[in-house]
């Protein structure tokens, strides 16, 4: 009887899983982003001339802004300043799509364009959709009911920046997929070192660290981490040294591929394309200071927290858990409880101190993302002692979060509440983020019907699954 039990459980718990991230999945893939944002193209740049010329200048792109946009000249070329992980995962779906469109009849300027949104659907918006499943599975360890991880799953996939982040190719959400993963990863090491698992995670710490410039200090305090969980098996330094040294040099391989890029670009490894900004203006706030860094600033630390300009817990407030939770974690897991508070506080006080703080023309403190699957770690603790609480505060962040999703990320720098912008936007109507219904012709926010629909039917579904065999919350 227990074995049919634990049966019937494992087949639930897949379809769950499978349920959860369709869901995910059809909420990121049902936006469509247009055109025009500067961050975005610029990725969009260095995937086409990648892809297109084997090249890393991008003066052939054909939706190059004026005077480059969110670029970088050198010797009177013009190079992408993203960082160059995105554009090594996009390559390879990139172009047999854009011969796929062209062989179907589309001219080279579309078949250019809309491979390059269903590029984002493979390596955006679905590692995002694993993540979520990634994070369902995982929290089971801490002793959570199905119900409650599907909760917290559909908090980080649609509650938090993840959401809109999921929907353009900022290279954030992939660094936040990378770190995530490896974070499980290395957890999992606790019960048993294995140097597969290992590897997969020094690469995706390699990865995080190429694709975001946040996802470089959150590798280093995981790598930490890794060194902490490598000496509790004992066996002394020569041994942990051997259990450390191939994951850690996989890592530094894969970010040498970046030095190689700058190298390349501008003639020395520890020269990043920022520093060539095409933009004067843009090129001032880079340079400032160490690298465009500070010592954090008051006023930027409220706003990228809890103020209405580019707040975390202001547009998210459920991750205000994250504190107790912390509390609660460190009971059982002080180490994880440790690495994840220091991540946090790292990448927000990095960014309160950075020139660029604001973050350009696109909502929430975008540089923070990273840090996004380990705050919720951290508060599913919260969440299990206080679940009114935690749920209550889940439907708001998730309904704020969708509402500027659907109305669109993509906002002025200088609008002081971007949040109350898209609620007055979506009130009357007025999506600019474009999405599958208002292409098949559906008007305002008749539009999100058939999104709405899907996703009802799919929650529907795991709920008749969440109370078999499982405690309920």
């Amino acid at each position: 009887m227990k074995k049919n039990a634990a049966d019937t459980e494992s087949r639930l718990e897949i379809r769950r899983l499978r349920l959860l991230g369709v869901a995910l999945f059809l909420c990121y893939a049902y936006f469509f982003y247009l055109g025009g944002n500067w961050n975005v193209e610029s990725r969009h740049a260095q995937i086409y001339a990648l892809a297109e010329r084997g090249t890393l200048v991008i003066d052939a792109y054909p939706f190059l802004p004026p005077g480059g946009g969110d670029a970088a000249k050198f010797e009177g070329h013009y190079y992408s300043d993203k960082l160059l992980g995105p554009s090594l995962v996009a390559v390879p779906f990139y172009l047999p799509l854009r011969h796929l469109l062209a062989a179907i009849g589309l001219d080279e300027r579309r078949a250019v364009y809309f491979s390059l949104r269903l590029t984002n659907l493979i390596t955006n918006a679905f590692p995002s959709a694993l993540l979520g499943g990634a994070l369902y599975l995982f929290l089971a360890h801490l002793g959570l009911s199905a119900r409650l991880r599907v909760w917290l799953a559909l908090t980080y996939g649609l509650g938090t920046l993840a959401f809109p982040y999921s929907t353009l190719l900022f290279g954030h959400q992939l660094a936040a997929v990378a770190v995530g993963f490896a974070f499980m990863l290395l957890w999992l090491q606790r019960a048993e070192w294995s140097p597969r698992r290992a590897l997969v995670a020094g690469a995706l710490l390699g990865f995080a660290a190429i694709s975001d410039v946040m996802g470089i200090f959150i590798a280093l305090i995981l790598g930490v981490y890794a060194i902490s969980i490598a000496a509790q098996h004992g066996a002394g330094a020569g041994a942990i040294a051997r259990r450390i040294a191939p994951p850690a040099l996989l890592a530094l391989a894969i970010f040498s591929l970046q030095l190689i890029a700058n190298w390349s670009s501008f003639g020395s490894p520890l020269t990043f394309p920022h520093v060539y900004h095409a933009q004067a203006a843009f090129r001032a706030r880079h340079t400032a200071g160490l690298f465009g860094l500070h010592l954090p600033q008051l006023y930027p630390l409220y706003q990228l927290t809890v103020g209405p300009w580019r707040g975390l817990f202001y547009g998210s407030p459920v991750l205000l858990l994250a504190l107790p939770g912390l509390f609660l974690l460190r009971r059982k897991f002080r180490a994880e409880a440790l690495t994840i508070a220091v991540s946090y506080l790292a990448v927000l006080l990095i960014h309160s101190g950075y020139e660029n703080w604001t973050t350009g023309s696109a909502y929430g403190p975008r540089y923070q993302i990273a840090a996004l699957p380990l705050i919720i770690i951290a508060l599913a603790p919260a969440a299990q002692r206080s679940p009114f609480i935690f749920k209550t505060l889940a439907l708001i962040s998730i309904a704020f979060t969708a509402i500027v999703t659907v109305t669109t990320p993509l906002l002025p720098e200088d609008l002081r509440n971007p949040l109350a912008n898209a609620l007055a936007q979506f009130a009357a109507g007025n999506l600019q983020h474009a999405n599958l219904g208002s292409l098949l012709g559906l008007p305002g926010l008749a539009s999100l019907l058939p999104l709405v629909l899907l996703v009802a039917a799919l929650l529907f579904a795991i709920q008749r699954t969440s109370g078999i065999h499982t405690r309920q919350t």
